[in-house]
């Protein structure tokens, strides 16, 4: 029987085929800032179009037949993980291929191209539900991204535009992307400190659990932007009235009040999670420890802490990767995070500029959302390999 997870699989590699015969899929621009001539596939690809369009077609059929076979769909996930590969690379060596009208000209991935490999991900990610061993799901993901790094570390990207504007702003990208990083592990931290004890004494506490969680909740239902403008009117009036504070950076604009904003969504997501295990850990354990004279710190530095963990980080990985996202907003109050270039770009309709501050933190997100769901996956595997329990 068909799941339904293969027939969005179907689709997916569908609307793959398709984004190779649409427009859109490269432009090419007189300047940075200007009209932009979408272009095909077929007409920026050149000679690698038909490859491209070959291993697009021999994935489409392949999920279709699938099904739940490993080694099927396996061979699916090299062919998914082709696609994202040589898409980029191909991309990259488009700028080959495409004339452009003056020395200024640039040569882009469009909306075609960028929604190609992220589909061409998605199927990855599809195929690997169904296959066992961990190497072979190793290659699947690895393989496209091997190709990726190649093609930039061999310069095959190089003529793009947006790796022209990386040059450009090579100084404010090191910058911008150490403010953003750095920001979003010290709010994290922050809310990890502070949002683990929190959490204990909302589940310990009922009265004083629930005005935490009343205005935890309140504070989450304010959007991002306008939480940060809240923030900087008191912060404005103590900066103003004490201007020692201005010494260490509290001020009304910049990075304090988006520290500020961000730790409170931050802690929303620790304590509510902190919460959330304690209530599902069984109470026998509780009560042998107690019966075995244990003192209450005892019991949850060394019983209830030690359960919930993974329930913790992955908390910790929702708070970690939403904050990372969140520091973007930064830029419209004077933080020098990557959102910079996302607001430089929309400014001045510079697509380019938008994506190398959109490419990195959607990076950041990936990577640290895969670093600590893998971390709680070994977790959970040493726990049942010595026998520990689970929530």
């Amino acid at each position: 029987m068909v799941k339904k997870q293969d027939v969005a699989t179907d689709i997916l590699s569908f609307l793959m085929l398709l984004f190779l015969m649409l427009n859109q899929f490269m432009f090419q621009a007189p300047a940075r800032i200007g009209i932009k001539k979408g272009l095909t596939a077929k007409e920026c690809l050149g000679a690698n179009y038909v490859i491209l369009l070959g291993i697009t077609t021999v994935l489409f059929f392949l999920v279709i037949i699938k099904g739940e076979k490993e080694n099927l769909n396996f061979l699916a996930g090299i062919m998914a993980s082709l696609c994202l590969g040589f898409a980029i690379l191909f991309a990259g060596q488009a700028v080959n291929v495409v004339e452009v009208s003056s020395p200024n000209g640039r040569v882009s991935m469009s909306i075609g191209c960028y929604l190609y490999i992220v589909i061409a991900y998605l199927v990855e990610v599809k195929c690997n539900e169904y296959i066992e061993k961990k190497w072979k799901r190793f290659i699947v993901i690895a393989l496209g991204g091997i190709i990726a790094i190649m093609a930039f570390v061999t310069g095959q990207m190089s003529g793009l535009s947006i790796m022209k504007e990386y040059l450009t702003y090579r100084k404010e990208f090191a910058n911008y992307f150490v403010n953003h990083i750095s920001m979003s592990f010290k709010v994290v931290i922050s809310g990890i400190i502070c949002g683990i004890p929190l959490g204990w004494c909302v589940y310990k506490f009922s009265r004083i659990g629930k005005i935490i969680t009343i205005v935890l909740n309140t504070i989450e239902s304010i959007p991002s932007l306008a939480l940060i403008c809240v923030m900087m009117f008191p912060l404005s009036f103590l900066s103003n009235k004490f201007p020692i504070l201005k010494e260490y950076g509290i001020s009304g604009v910049g990075a304090t009040p988006v520290f500020c904003a961000l730790f409170c969504y931050s802690l929303f997501q620790i304590v509510n999670s902190m919460y959330g295990a304690l209530k599902v850990v069984d109470k026998q354990y509780i009560d042998a420890a107690k019966g075995m004279g244990m003192t209450t710190l005892q019991i949850f530095t060394q019983i209830e802490f030690p359960i919930i963990m993974p329930i913790i980080i992955s908390g910790i990985r929702v708070s970690l990767t939403s904050t990372i996202l969140g520091v973007t907003i930064g830029s419209y109050i004077g933080y020098g995070g990557l959102g910079k270039f996302i607001l430089q770009g929309l400014n001045g309709f510079a697509i380019d500029i938008v994506m190398l501050g959109t490419l990195p933190i959607m990076g950041m997100v990936f990577l640290f959302d895969f670093i600590l769901k893998k971390l709680v996956d070994f977790i959970e595997f040493y726990r049942k390999t010595k026998g520990v329990v689970n929530v």
